[in-house]
């Protein structure tokens, strides 16, 4: 594939921007930002290193490019935030719009351009703040020239340079002077004391598009003469297509034309029923081959069976062997995590407009660096005849960062076929039939005591499949066949054990995996957490005093279990009768989050009421969009681990739609109280750690009221067995 290289000259040419007022371009090296940063033309490099960029119009409109994609986490809103906080523009003056593709909007801590991980805020909190206040300085120089008068005295306030005697001047009447200026070096950004906007709940910059309905999704796109298409795919790897109907789905009204492409058949359409209905009419059948009889009940087996021998060690401290030997009493935990479906919103989908020369597309693009490769090899085209646009996403938890590009990828074998402006369509029954999954996991935990029921030492093995196989960044995230995503969160325990040990082993399955709304702590966090009371039961110490004795030196977690403690009276009130509490905490993405679950049972049906969260994910930029983060993730963990599983049956997805992979529903939501640890450390992770936690925090309550140790998920495999 070939680098997109273009000169400050040339860029801004081209840019939309372009056309009059101020763009500025900005780049701060950070962490191995810096290994590629030195590939940068080093004539430009001090002028012009690219990463960000903003426009001030004429009229004061400051529009801002978001290098991350807006999914319904509020990036749009909150770094303009950061940018709007030193540039001292008036908020409602602010726009932001999605960048299009080029290495100059890479995520400044790894060479792509991304959203994942977490990451937006923590890894544009430098960037974007001295974009800004480089801005401002700029603007005030601007003034300063135009009034003849020192730069010292000049101050920059809600969109106007002020002069005690000159008066003020309008940003958009000083953009195209400040435009010829040298951006700063090193400006000078705010103590947090001083931030106005950083901080504050403001309004979101797409809160009216997206209630008036203007906001375009990727499933709002509409190109002239475009055709709506809808394939026929296998839902396991091994899978190949054995027949197929084409001349009933050719009868179906409105559809054009039938094509068959490897083992996928697509009907496409003059509309999305059309096509769906003929589609359907093909009755495709597909052939599981060796996996025909493969079933989730068989490969759970493989992994347990795999528990029983030795694994890679991904951490260790102590001797666990000599421990072990010891203890006068071993207790011992098998733990089944399922697959599970992303399910967002709004399902895949992607517009592309190929005439064998050139190539267009729009979709809610989470890795943009990965679709234009896959674009460039699949359609032998450079990357200067490709363009790529992103637009709004409903939702992604993974699924859109597709680590193979595969929507993309397939979209572009049957545009080499048709060569006609079309619309690929996955309808929910699709995404969960024939997607990407969170991996299947097994953990095989033992705990050692002495005869004074005190923790000696703890074993922990790990057997699940890969995320990043098969992908070009598996270089990047497995050295020493270890693979971080299997074991994060146990392996590197911030828990104090003076004996510890954990194993991983990676087993290939059938099903194609991804990473899903926190990755590997979805199974990690609920293995280490449930254990933990398991432990401190043993031990006769109460669950949140346990955890402090084992985490005396990590501040941040001590931190919010005294915010958790403090807003639940932990200690000293109880649930109401008929209820009982359970605690998690546990740190993903760098940041710290504690839970409380308050939980009932009704016919054996659990019921949460309501979660208290304790969160330190560092400065806190915008505190409604921060709780409402973490509210999703509550749901998105309680969805799972109360009834959410994909199951195979004889090579074949059971579940389909939202029937039988059920979310939870309004009336079933608890109360949320959410409140953050006051730090001024930059921004850490807040899209998915909510999420590890509250599936322990729960079980760990339900125990309280039946004795029942849940150990496999979802929680209704044994609830109702």
């Amino acid at each position: 594939m070939e680098e997109l290289n273009l000169s400050r000259r040339s860029f801004l040419k081209s840019s939309a921007f372009s056309a009059g007022g101020l763009v500025v371009a900005f780049y701060i090296p950070m962490g191995v930002q810096k290994a590629f940063a030195a590939t940068a033309d080093k004539k430009d490099a001090k002028v012009y290193p690219p990463n960000a960029f903003i426009q001030i119009s004429h009229d004061n409109i400051v529009t801002i490019v978001i290098n991350k994609l807006e999914m319904g986490q509020g990036v749009n809103t909150s770094m303009a935030q950061l940018i709007a906080e030193e540039l001292e523009c008036d908020w409602k003056s602010i726009r932001s719009v999605s960048a299009p593709f080029g290495s100059v909007y890479n995520h400044t801590q790894m060479p792509m351009q991304m959203t994942g991980g977490s990451t937006a805020l923590n890894s544009s909190w430098d960037q974007y703040r001295k974009l800004g206040a480089g801005m401002r300085e700029m603007l005030k120089s601007a003034a300063a020239a135009k009034w003849a008068v020192p730069v010292s005295q000049l101050k920059a306030e809600n969109g106007f340079i002020i002069h005690a005697t000159k008066g003020q001047l309008a940003y958009g009447e000083l953009a195209e002077a400040a435009n010829k200026l040298s951006l700063p070096d090193n400006p000078t950004l705010k103590a947090p004391k001083d931030f106005k906007i950083i901080g504050k709940s403001v309004k979101r910059v797409d809160a009216l598009e997206k209630s008036n309905g203007k906001a375009i999704f990727g499933l709002d796109v509409k190109i002239p003469g475009m055709l709506y298409v809808m394939i026929a795919r296998p839902a396991l790897n091994t899978s190949s297509l054995s027949s197929f109907d084409e001349k009933a789905a050719r009868n179906v009204r409105g559809v054009v034309d039938v094509i068959k492409f490897g083992d996928k058949v697509a009907v496409l359409a003059k509309n999305t029923h059309a096509a769906r209905v003929g589609r359907d009419a093909l009755n495709a059948k597909f052939n599981a081959g060796k996996e025909s009889k493969s079933s989730t009940v068989s490969m759970m087996n493989a992994f347990r069976a795999e528990a029983d021998k030795k694994g890679l060690v991904a951490d260790t401290r102590g001797n666990v062997d000599e421990a072990m030997k010891k203890a006068t009493q071993t207790i011992k935990a098998d733990y089944e995590f399922p697959f599970l479906a992303h399910a967002p919103m709004e399902p895949m989908n992607c517009t592309i407009n190929y005439d064998g020369k050139t190539a267009e597309i729009w979709s809610g693009h989470q890795m943009p660096t990965l679709d234009m490769g896959a674009m460039a090899l699949k359609l032998l085209l450079r990357p200067s005849n490709i363009k790529i646009n992103t637009v709004y996403a409903g939702g992604s938890f993974g699924r859109r960062a597709s680590k193979t590009a595969d929507y993309v990828a397939e979209a572009c074998d049957l545009a080499k076929i048709v060569k006609k402006p079309m619309k690929i369509v996955w309808s929910r029954e699709d995404d969960m039939r024939g997607g990407s999954y969170r991996p299947m996991n097994f953990h095989r935990v033992a705990v050692g005591f002495d005869d004074k029921n005190q923790m000696l030492a703890w074993n922990h093995h790990i057997v699940g499949q890969s995320v990043i196989g098969g992908s070009p960044l598996a270089l990047m995230m497995v050295k020493n066949g270890l693979e971080a995503t299997v074991t994060e969160g146990v392996s590197e325990t911030h828990y104090e054990f003076a004996n510890f040990r954990c194993e991983q082993t990676r087993l290939a399955t059938p099903m194609t995996t991804l990473w899903w709304r926190s990755v590997g702590h979805t199974h990690t966090a609920y293995a280490m957490e449930t254990m933990m009371d398991v432990a401190a039961e043993k031990a006769g110490i109460d669950p949140l005093e346990f955890r402090r004795k084992f985490l005396k030196k990590s501040s941040r977690h001590i931190a919010v279990l005294d915010l958790l403690q403090k807003n639940t009276d932990w200690g000293k009130k109880k649930a109401p009768k008929g209820r009982a509490w359970g605690l998690a905490i546990h740190e993903s993405f760098n940041t710290v989050v504690g839970q409380v679950a308050e939980v009932s049972l009704e016919n054996g049906v659990p019921i949460v009421h309501k979660v208290w969260c304790a969160v330190d994910c560092g400065q806190v930029v915008n505190p409604e969009g921060a709780k409402t983060q973490v509210e999703g993730a509550i749901v998105y963990g309680l969805s799972a681990a109360l009834s959410q599983h994909i199951e195979v049956k004889d090579g074949e997805i059971v579940q389909s739609n939202f029937h039988d992979y059920p979310v939870m529903r309004i009336q079933d939501m608890p109360e949320v109280s959410v409140d953050f640890v006051k730090t001024e450390m930059p921004p850490t992770g807040l899209g998915e750690p909510g999420l590890p936690p509250i599936a322990p925090a729960v079980a760990n309550a339900i125990y309280r009221l039946n004795n029942l140790r849940l150990r496999k998920l979802p929680f209704t495999r044994e609830l109702q067995a």
